[in-house]
């Protein structure tokens, strides 16, 4: 029976993310992207991976079942990609364990799957071939004896032969002692080349170890004058250049990352709505309809308006809880642990709903009871609606907080005593939000720590929460004065859910067992921009009154991020905040990203006016 390959992993051995794993669902993917472009599947950091390409090299899977195999491929790379050392040219056959190189001495990391099928093992290791001389040297030897008992029986036979004189041949023999002498001295003289041989060997690897370590002591040295060279030369380069002109080079990204990705932390929340009145929790009614089931609305009378059928009650467990859950970021302003944030992270209920539980919707007309009467409901044919449409806007941008009418579950009639509907009256009941998580976790740390809100801004999307710390916190620093100008680079740091998300595989001992966890890695994502327009707030002026439909913000050019991002702090190039990253706007594929003005976050830290 074949085993499916459920993912790819990816050990990294060296670059910015040295020492992670990565593990890739394979699922019904067949292409595997690596570059520095942030939709690969592999990703690289922009700034630390600079001899990446974008678009740097391929992984494909080919086959299927027992036949499966993967194939690896360059990109059409600036620097190559290198297989266990081998350039890469056309695409080429990969296997467990391989080692594959993005560009000479760039970011290294092995390839392997799991589960890995019994047919699909890791290439063959070469072993280097044992040295054969000092066999050869003792085969010398053992010649050389031979040679000399030879030479002894030769030299008898010749002395055996008859005498010049043609008399009979004179018996000259050597006795037993003479061959066992000459045996000897050849042996002795084989031993001695085989020491000789052994120590010339051993001079050898001596000789040349000491000249390796010689040679590159040397060209360490050498590198290391060209490198202070280098840095003098750069020195006074530096020196020559205007102070005006370093000051608006600023920080680079990675400068801004390095210094305060420890102060931007992830926010995680969840909250939920109330009856202020019962402490019991606001639901929103769903209907089937046609055989889909949607959130219901509610026509009231009286030129009310249209509002979401609210109720107390859900007996049938098919209503939808007021409330919302999520992720998003925020920074330190101050070393005993407060955080600016967005306030649609940190207080859901007092921003606009939208259309949580679908666009779609189904409108109710208003069943008006005489007073003192009682008699069934008759409810009418109800009707599809779009909130997206503007003839329901005010359904749309409903603030949870600003309260609302409690109908009954079975028909559309007011279900609390003094909640009717009235025109001449503000008499909706009043409802009240309340964190159920609020927590936030810290760049590179594995623990959460609760958080408490503490204010929000009644002009923007911010709020201010507080951690309780035993250690002093790095913070940012604020520029509510700075002036912004369009066209000034800026960098944003956050958390955003389309970032690539690292693992790594902890092993922890708990009362003497030994267990074995995958953890998820929380790292700051650093994106780099521009401010590309101003908007203000309501403004009068001679001319008159004006006002952006996005209120008091920056538009940027950052479009990398995306959800999870909201309450980031926005850098100036001197590594001031000047914004927290908020809402993002489509128009059809086209996207915009605001930042409100860090003075309103810092108005939060103003318990006393001025």
């Amino acid at each position: 029976m074949t085993t499916p390959i459920e993912r790819i992993i990816i050990r990294h051995l060296s670059g910015s993310k040295a020492n992670q794993i990565e593990q890739l669902p394979v699922g019904d993917s067949r292409e595997f992207t690596i570059g520095r472009d942030p939709a690969s599947k592999i990703a690289f950091d922009p700034v630390g991976d600079s001899v990446v390409s974008r678009k740097h090299a391929l992984i494909r899977i080919m086959g299927e079942g027992d036949n499966i195999s993967f194939k690896l491929s360059d990109a059409g790379s600036s620097n190559g990609t290198f297989l266990n050392g081998e350039r890469v040219n056309g695409e080429v056959e990969l296997l467990p364990e391989d080692t594959i190189e993005l560009g000479a001495k760039g970011p290294k990391f092995t390839f392997d799957v799991q589960p890995r099928p019994a047919n699909f093992a890791a290439r063959t290791k070469v072993i280097g071939v044992s040295d054969t001389a000092a066999t050869r040297v003792i085969k010398t030897a053992e010649a050389a004896a031979s040679t000399a008992v030879n030479a002894a029986a030769t030299g008898a036979s010749t002395a055996a032969g008859p005498n010049a004189d043609g008399g009979a041949p004179k018996k000259v023999g050597i006795g037993h002692e003479t061959v066992q002498r000459l045996i000897g001295e050849e042996r002795g003289k084989a031993n001695r080349t085989v020491t000789g041989a052994i120590a010339a060997v051993v001079a050898f690897f001596v000789l040349g170890g000491a000249a390796l370590y010689w040679a590159q002591h040397r060209e360490l040295e050498r590198r290391d004058a060209e490198d202070k060279l280098a840095q003098t030369e750069t020195d006074e380069r530096l020196s020559r250049i205007p102070g005006d002109v370093n000051l608006k080079i600023g920080m680079k990204p990675r400068e801004i990352y390095d210094k305060f990705a420890k102060a931007t932390v992830q926010v995680g929340m969840m909250w939920r709505l109330y009856d202020k009145q019962t402490g019991r929790p606001i639901q929103h009614k769903t209907v089937d309809y046609k055989g889909r089931r949607y959130p219901a609305y509610v026509q009231l009378p009286n030129n009310l308006g249209v509002v979401r059928w609210l109720t107390l009650e859900d007996d049938h467990i098919t209503n939808l809880m007021v409330g919302g859950g999520g992720t998003g970021s925020g920074f330190v302003i101050s070393e005993q642990g407060y955080i600016l944030t967005n306030k649609h992270v940190a207080a859901g209920w007092q921003v606009a709903y939208g259309a949580e539980g679908g666009r779609d919707g189904i409108l109710y007309d208003y069943i008006v009871v005489a007073s003192g009467k009682k008699r069934k409901a008759k409810i009418k044919e109800p009707k599809l609606i779009d909130l997206y449409d503007s003839a329901y806007a005010d359904v749309f941008h409903w603030i949870p907080e600003s309260g609302g009418y409690i109908f009954k579950t079975d028909d559309p009639t007011t279900a609390l005593a003094g909640n009717t509907p009235d025109p001449n009256s503000n008499n909706k009941a009043s409802f009240v939000g309340r964190n159920e998580v609020l927590e936030v976790k810290f760049h590179g740390s594995r623990l959460g720590v609760n958080a408490s809100l503490v204010r929000t801004s009644a002009d923007a999307d911010a709020a201010l929460v507080k951690i309780d710390s035993p250690q002093t916190l790095t913070k940012v620093d604020m520029a509510p004065n700075a002036a912004v100008e369009i066209g000034e680079n800026i960098t944003v740091l956050g958390y955003p859910a389309v970032s690539v998300e690292n693992f790594v595989l902890r092993q922890t001992e708990e009362r003497g067992r030994i267990r074995s966890q995958l953890e998820k890695i929380t790292e700051a994502t650093v994106t780099e921009g521009i401010v590309s327009k101003t908007a203000s707030g309501v403004k009068s002026t001679e001319g008159g009154t004006f006002a952006s439909d996005m209120g008091d913000v920056y538009q940027l050019s950052v479009v990398a991020t995306g959800s999870g991002n909201s309450g980031g702090p926005v850098f100036n190039s001197s590594g001031k905040v000047i914004g927290l990253f908020t809402y993002s706007r489509n128009v059809g594929d086209t996207k915009a990203t605001m930042a409100v003005p860090i003075k309103y976050g810092a108005e939060l830290t103003q318990a006393q006016r001025e």
